[in-house]
């Protein structure tokens, strides 16, 4: 059984499947397993990763109909065997002593999550093959961490990737399906779920920033009215579970009503979705205003929200965008 198993959801990513998984080949711990999912992909990605699968026996290529990078990541799930596992995207890389310095530090600790740095690079980047001095590790309960992730501003925060996870954790935990915003739906409450979580400041992730990524092109379409489903319930999970948490899942709501408003078109097919982000916006927008830790676009956003109507979402959508 390995230590670690990597989950890779592969869509049409030839152009940078090859750098994911050198960097893994480059790992300074090779205790591990890298299960590379082909969803349903079109072009060479494929091929190329059968070329490692068939090469080293830590890889294996599996193959399912398009369905999305939730269902990617949960079909890893269901087949892992390592005691630990993590995610890379296919187009992101990892530093050599990615999996080493988050396998070392869970240990030292003993702690079910360990989050590291992450660093954007562009569609340009190639691995230097540079291991980076491992910072001192932060011990996070994991309300903290959970409140942390939610306020978007530190570390941990809510992606799926830069994380280092007890297997046991996802045991009973699945990604949603059909959504861009799939690790704000779980990573919170996988958080809140652990004994303890560590965090280092050294960039070990390095996410790339792309045109043509999935979010990039779809941020600004329907799928976007999803974020606020998601919202709702991470507030009704977290609200009860502290003062701390209600605050923290409040400002994720507000901001992700904040975001409707901007980017999702104010037609009538979405008039039920814009109707419910202004009542939390106008509900919350006080409490959320003297939340010291919220942003200060939020905060500037909330002040918008004053005006009228029309001046605001004219504003809103002009200013912060």
């Amino acid at each position: 059984m390995p230590a670690i198993s990597v989950i890779i959801p592969m869509y049409n990513t030839e152009a940078y499947i090859k750098d994911c998984l050198d960097s893994l080949v480059a790992q300074t711990f090779t205790d591990f397993e890298a299960i590379v999912i082909n969803d349903g992909s079109t072009d060479e990605c494929a091929r190329i990763a059968a070329s490692y699968a068939s090469s080293d026996a830590r890889f294996k290529l599996i193959g399912q109909p398009n369905k999305g990078p939730s269902e990617a990541r949960n079909t890893g799930l269901k087949i892992m065997q390592g005691d630990y596992v993590t995610f890379i995207d296919s187009d992101d890389c990892v530093a050599p002593n990615f999996l080493e310095t988050l396998f070392f530090i869970a240990q030292l600790h003993q702690t079910d999550i360990v989050c590291c740095a992450s660093q954007v690079i562009d569609e340009n980047y190639v691995a230097d093959g540079n291991t980076p001095n491992a910072a001192v590790s932060k011990l996070l309960t994991a309300e903290e961490a959970a409140r942390i992730a939610l306020y978007q501003d530190s570390l941990p925060d809510y992606s799926a990737w830069n994380k280092l996870y007890k297997a046991n954790l996802w045991k009973e935990r699945r990604f949603p399906a059909g959504t861009i915003f799939e690790d704000l739906a779980v990573i919170p409450d996988i958080l809140l779920s652990a004994n303890k979580v560590a965090t280092t400041r050294t960039k070990l992730y390095y996410y790339r920033k792309r045109p043509g990524s999935e979010l990039s092109l779809q941020i600004a379409n329907q799928k976007t009215a999803q974020l606020l489903d998601i919202a709702e319930n991470v507030f009704d999970k977290m609200k009860s579970h502290s003062k701390p948490l209600y605050k923290a899942a409040r400002n994720t709501l507000v901001s992700a009503s904040f975001s409707v408003l901007m980017r999702v078109e104010d037609s009538e097919k979405f008039a039920d979705c814009r109707k419910r982000a202004l009542a939390h916006i106008r509900k919350y927008r006080l409490g959320s205003f003297f939340d010291l830790r919220i942003r200060m676009r939020n905060r500037m956003a909330i002040l918008l929200s004053y005006l009228p109507r029309f001046l605001f979402l004219k504003l809103l959508k002009k200013g912060l965008s």
